[in-house]
């Protein structure tokens, strides 16, 4: 796969290879090309990803595949992984992560 290099990303699906990242069925789950667009560019092996609002771990799936430590927080836990954590105030110390993710819900049918 080649890093997108327009301003413009359009992605036809949701997943990128033969394997899920997230749930595509998820309300507003983010296309897992984005994420592996932005974690190749500004993240390198062994960093801390962190995704406050991961809703199905398409963060988690992504990170994990390109060899990043991850950790997902959400409201509203989907799978193991997740830790149910309000994204105002993220359990972590100053200046320990390398990288933030944050797609926050488009929609009212989710509750929270």
């Amino acid at each position: 796969m080649e890093i997108e290099s327009t301003t413009l990303w359009d992605f036809p699906r949701q997943n990128y290879g033969d394997k899920p990242h997230g749930n595509n069925k998820y309300n507003g789950v983010t296309p897992a090309f984005v994420i592996w667009n932005l974690l190749q560019r500004y993240t390198k092996e062994g960093d801390l990803v962190v995704d406050p609002m991961c809703g199905s771990g398409t963060t988690i799936d992504v990170a994990k595949e390109l060899k990043r430590k991850v950790i997902g927080y959400d409201l509203n836990v989907t799978r193991p992984e997740i830790i149910k954590n309000d994204s105002r105030k993220i359990p972590l110390a100053d200046n320990s992560v390398d990288f933030v993710f944050i797609d926050s819900p488009y929609s009212d049918k989710q509750e929270y």
